[in-house]
């Protein structure tokens, strides 16, 4: 799918495909959940894949994954923040856009919490709940150590907990 280039992963304009099929459909739940609008969603995850096309080297494939997911939310919330989106999109168009497993009414609602978590946590969270990559997977992808990933799972869960207890008062 890439090229080896010593220690590091290059993206060719071969394996840009074989990439986009494999994490075109994260990217796209991530940015729906973002802009909850399927054509703005679709337009971040061509705007994320350009913009990998212009990266040339990543320390290996954890780190493209973890790349992907940093972009895809950035580039959906300067969407968001652009105000390109419609503040309120009606229910049918909502439940027409659902995943292809639908998510339950709870587990919508905690992933929308943890979506808007500050970015370091939110990354960290996403990646371990919702990628099922590992602490050194994730370690590994952000470049910090598994010590942090775990801080950070720690300090995320601990905020989605007093989310959670706040919503149901």
């Amino acid at each position: 799918m890439t090229e080896r280039c010593g220690d590091m992963v290059a993206v060719s304009k071969e394996s840009i495909g074989a990439l986009f099929d494999e994490y075109a459909d994260m990217v796209y739940r991530i940015a729906l959940n973002i802009v909850r609008n399927a054509e703005e969603a679709q337009d971040v995850v061509m705007d994320t894949f350009v913009a990998l096309m212009k990266q040339t080297e990543f320390s290996d494939e954890g780190h493209i994954k973890a790349w992907l997911i940093r972009t895809a939310e950035n580039k959906a919330i300067n969407v968001v923040r652009s105000c390109r989106v419609r503040r309120s999109v009606p229910l049918d168009e909502v439940l027409e856009n659902t995943l292809a497993a639908p998510l339950t009414e709870g587990e919508s609602e905690v992933l929308d919490m943890v979506m808007r978590l500050p970015e370091k946590l939110r990354t960290t969270v996403y990646m371990f709940y919702y990628e099922d990559m590992s602490a050194a997977e994730i370690a590994k992808a952000l470049g910090i150590t598994e010590a942090t990933v775990y801080k950070r799972l720690e300090r995320g869960r601990k905020t989605l907990k007093t989310d959670m207890e706040g919503a149901a008062i």
